[in-house]
């Protein structure tokens, strides 16, 4: 009997196929007509393209040249800005307000599957900002005032801890997720500590917290920290994706060095010229200057202030992007290496290298891209690159955030149909095939052997 009954289910499941075992047809490719795609609120699509990166110092080290292509990416049309970093630092101490120091569990919610393993119900305060911190509740007054000290909430409680997977190294080559602790801060004193014998008083104390300067770059951020708001971003940003990209779980990052010099030239073609030398200063048709740079010794003003300036200031570049000359350098992903040339790939290169506070600064190195509201015009160039240690931030470093995009298929790719035609000619039977795209037929380029070869292949298949 038993044997009778599989016998029935195995003949049940032969002749009775579900549709999802079905074989499915594969629709044709469609070109995209569009020239780009919509982009997350703040950032640019870009194309994907390539890019010719110079990795010596020197002129003469052409050597050291090699051309990459980079695939599409969104990044940020703008430099992340203080009001942006603030919200991030507000939601971190907020975090700890409520794990470390309310600790009422109705703010919490567990995970079913992990019963140690909880988030924090957010939807039990009416905002996201400062209501926990500025709260008039006298119980959570009494909970959080060890955080504060002479009315101010103590910078060492800013940590955020995140998880990321750390590539393996000499000595310890394998790859592992690791969860690292940092305080996400930024050093306000970074003015005076560049500047000495400079009067920065004034940018010192008001810099990053007074909302007048909401929309000026962020600094006094290490790599460190600007990889952990990218981070954060990723996990709590709830903005309204376009349809091109709902079904993704694309995280933001800081740009590869690749992607950001790719983005700074503004063109899809990798230009020749990449010395030094071809940095022009940016005027327009008046021209006014219109990049954030040192025109010369004791001449910061020219181009309209002193320090930074607002994040939208000047015009975009081709691919609408504001001030990747000038204003703030900015740091990307890439550890620092004048070989890197020799050993990255050249689709999509990255050097990666997750340095230990331990090491040298030399091994801590990031590149930094892009030049600052200090530096000559030189550092405007997008094939100039510079580097700072990761845990060493300046008054002239910050950066913005990129996120994969998927490729536009256009016509290049799109299915085309396939035409048998027969020829008559007075030597012998020709055949040749004639590819439509459109409706519209092209005859082919290749010789008559060609041709025929192809027609014989196809009819085999």
């Amino acid at each position: 009997m038993y044997f009778k009954n599989v016998l029935i289910a195995i003949l049940f499941a032969t002749f009775f196929v579900p549709s999802y075992a079905q074989d499915r047809v594969v629709s044709p490719i469609r070109a995209y007509t569009a020239k780009t795609l919509p982009a997350p609120p703040g950032m640019v699509y870009i194309p994907g393209g390539s890019i010719i990166i110079k990795y010596g110092q020197s002129d003469s080290e052409a050597s050291s040249v090699k051309k990459f292509s980079v695939s599409s990416f969104y990044i940020d049309k703008t430099e992340v800005t203080n009001r942006q970093y603030r919200d991030f630092i507000n939601w971190v101490i907020d975090s700890v307000a409520i794990a470390a120091y309310i600790k009422d569990d109705k703010y919490f919610k567990h995970n079913s599957m992990d019963s140690s393993s909880r988030s924090i119900r957010w939807n039990e305060f009416k905002h996201h900002g400062r209501d926990i911190m500025s709260s008039k509740n006298s119980e959570i007054q009494g909970k959080i005032a060890p955080m504060f000290d002479h009315g101010q909430i103590r910078k060492e409680l800013y940590v955020f801890a995140y998880t990321y997977l750390k590539r393996g190294k000499p000595g310890d080559p394998k790859d592992r997720y690791v969860t690292e602790a940092v305080n996400v801060y930024p050093d306000t004193k970074v003015w005076a500590t560049d500047f000495p014998n400079s009067q920065t008083d004034e940018l010192v104390s008001e810099y990053f917290t007074n909302p007048a300067y909401n929309d000026y770059p962020v600094v006094g951020v290490t790599w460190k920290q600007a990889r952990a708001f990218a981070y954060w971003r990723s996990m709590h940003s709830h903005v309204k994706k376009s349809r091109s990209i709902k079904n993704f779980q694309l995280p933001y990052s800081l740009p590869s060095e690749a992607q950001w010099a790719y983005a700074a030239q503004g063109s899809q073609e990798a230009s020749e010229d990449y010395s030094a030398d071809s940095a022009q200063v940016p005027r327009d048709k008046k021209d006014r200057l219109i990049a954030n740079f040192k025109q010369g010794e004791g001449d910061y003003t020219e181009d309209g202030s002193s320090y930074t300036v607002p994040v939208t200031s000047y015009s975009p570049n081709a691919f609408g992007l504001y001030n990747m000359e000038g204003n703030v350098a900015e740091w990307v992903l890439d550890a620092y290496n004048e070989s890197a040339w020799a050993f990255v790939h050249d689709q999509n290169p990255v050097l990666l290298y997750d340095a230990d506070s331990s090491e040298s600064n030399f091994m801590k190195s990031k590149v930094v891209r892009g030049g600052s509201w200090k530096d000559n015009a030189r550092y405007l160039s997008p094939y100039i690159r510079d580097y700072e240690s990761q845990d060493i931030p300046h008054s002239y470093i910050g950066f913005r955030c990129v996120m994969p995009a998927p490729e536009i298929l256009g016509r290049r790719v799109e299915t085309r149909r396939v035409h048998y035609k027969n020829k008559r000619s007075s030597k012998k039977n020709e055949k040749e095939v004639i590819m439509t795209n459109d409706n519209t037929s092209k005859p082919s380029n290749t010789t008559t052997e060609t041709s025929k070869t192809n027609v014989e292949e196809l009819n085999t298949k």
